[in-house]
């Protein structure tokens, strides 16, 4: 009886710090620590328009485990063990990722999706983007709508594609989704999300300054030959430096008769008084 209950005890010692030590638990710690919500699972990371809009998403079948959960003013952030199932035969092992997203609340992103060229995510519709850098160009399958989305790759971003060669990166309207091909480690947990922000930082700081340039350009003098003619002519004003606003409706001339008139009925009383003062009164 006593073998039996010290087995039981035993047991139940080396079930609880095998739980303590398991994954979740220690994830749930260092989601205290950082002031996040943690869940064991959740159905998505991200809105449902986000993740019809981001093909990462809408490839294969995902389950989520152990989501962290943040926000501040510029983002909602989501990070998450990603489980990944590329077809529905039961013999095929799932996929296991651990995946960063952000919504931005004000601004959107660049249309852009990077993956290396061996990833089964790299496939999509857009059409591809050549970055002209060799030693990205080998290893990374870049697509986006137009040449242009290559603002996206600024120079902190070209050199992570340089020196990390699973980076997966999706940007679309406000929403971002990054991951490095596989399930990162929980010593490493906090590493990869400093990555992560590092991107989301360098990507909000070049939104900001796209809006920027963009406000700038709005409030631009509109071209004269695009405005009415009195709007035209009064841009050509401001232009030159005349702010003295619409001119008086009295004409110079006018003003000068005015001025003399007021000058002559002064010298007028002027000289009525003295006349009075020394005819009149007699002094």
């Amino acid at each position: 009886m006593i073998v039996f209950l010290s087995c039981i005890i035993a047991g139940c010692v080396v079930g609880l710090v095998a739980t303590t030590r398991s994954r979740t638990a220690q994830l749930a710690r260092i989601a205290r620590g950082n002031g996040c919500a943690f869940d064991k699972r959740k159905t998505s990371v991200t809105t449902q328009l986000t993740a019809g809009r981001l093909e990462f998403f809408t490839q294969f079948f995902h389950q989520y485990n152990n989501v962290f959960t943040c926000s501040d003013n510029v983002a909602f952030i989501r990070w998450a063990d990603d489980i990944i199932y590329t077809d529905d035969n039961p013999k095929t092992k799932p996929i296991p990722i651990t995946i960063f997203t952000a919504e931005l609340k004000k601004r959107q992103f660049p249309l852009l999706k990077a993956a290396p060229v061996s990833s089964p995510f790299a496939p999509s519709k857009l059409p591809l983007l050549k970055t002209n850098v060799p030693a990205i160009d080998a290893v990374y399958q870049m697509h986006a709508p137009s040449q242009a989305s290559d603002v996206v790759l600024t120079p902190t971003i070209l050199e992570l594609f340089k020196t990390q060669k699973q980076i997966y990166l999706e940007l679309n309207d406000n929403a971002l989704v990054y991951h490095e091909h596989c399930l990162i480690p929980v010593e490493e947990i906090e590493t990869f999300r400093f990555r992560a922000l590092q991107i989301l930082g360098e990507l909000e700081k070049l939104v900001e300054q796209l809006d920027k340039k963009e406000g700038a350009d709005d409030n631009k003098p509109a071209p004269l030959q695009d405005a009415a003619p009195d709007m035209r002519a009064m841009a050509m004003l401001q232009r030159f430096g005349d702010t003295a606003g619409p001119a008086s409706t009295n004409p110079p001339m006018w003003r000068g008769f005015w001025f003399l008139l007021l000058l002559v009925m002064f010298l007028g009383i002027t000289f009525l008084s003295w006349f009075a003062l020394h005819n009149w009164l007699g002094l």
